[in-house]
């Protein structure tokens, strides 16, 4: 008797998970706002503590949507943090201290987020999932050696937890940073917070971004995900 109890109880549980899940979100390529499609563009944020700085290990980011009103009502992602210090992949900064660097930056776990009434919605409330792979190539400008702009594209992957067999990639291929720290600049109003590596916003230094022309595809993980090359990643820089 107490065997059948358990089982019931056991299978009740199992069919109340399955419920509670009403399918994958749906695949498809998805771009924002700015490329007439129905993405948001985003907001992003990279924390560092005293001592440290954007292409230096430690640095954790956040990034979340914004509809011109509020930030992350459709997607977000954060706590991912740079494992190493970046790598100089291009240097045209002449004698003088003018010209720009191009740096690869490469980001370790970190987690995903998004709404249920996205594009991509097939019934459930929310999309949650974990970054298995993120890299950053930012160009920083220089003007008589002090870092006046910066760019910044970005290529990820990303699983949902309910759903291990849909993957998402997404892409950023145009960011700009709107302030930083390091320049004296303050935070501007409704960006995310400044995160320590624990995911926690105690962190007061770090730089703000804008993000444009981001694409989300959502497929099956069996396809596999295409890599850029070098080359592809230079022509992003020079359109």
């Amino acid at each position: 008797m107490k065997r059948s109890a358990i089982a019931s109880v056991a299978l009740l549980i199992l069919l109340l998970a399955e419920a509670s899940y009403a399918g994958a979100p749906l695949s498809g390529a998805y771009q924002s706002t700015d490329l007439g499609g129905p993405v948001y563009v985003g907001r992003y944020t990279e924390g560092w503590t005293t001592g440290g700085g954007a292409l230096q290990a430690g640095t954790t980011l956040n990034a979340e949507s914004w509809d011109g009103l509020a930030l992350a009502s459709q997607w977000r992602y954060s706590c991912s943090t740079e494992g190493a210090n970046a790598v100089m992949l291009v240097n045209t900064v002449n004698a003088n201290g003018n010209g720009s660097r191009t740096y690869m930056k490469t980001f370790n776990g970190g987690n995903i987020w998004l709404s249920g009434l996205g594009p991509w919605a097939n019934g459930d409330p929310s999309y949650p999932g974990t970054i298995t792979s993120y890299v950053e190539f930012e160009t920083i400008t220089y003007a008589n050696w002090v870092p006046i702009a910066a760019i910044t594209n970005i290529q990820a992957l990303a699983k949902f937890d309910a759903y291990p067999g849909s993957c998402m990639t997404f892409y950023i291929g145009n960011g700009s940073r709107i302030s930083t720290t390091d320049l004296g600049q303050p935070a501007p109003a409704n960006y995310p917070g400044f995160l320590d590596p624990n995911c926690n916003p105690t962190y007061t230094l770090g730089a703000c971004w804008d993000f444009f022309t981001v694409t989300l595809t959502i497929n099956d993980c069996a396809l596999g995900t295409e890599r850029s090359t070098w080359g592809g990643i230079k022509s992003m820089f020079n359109e």
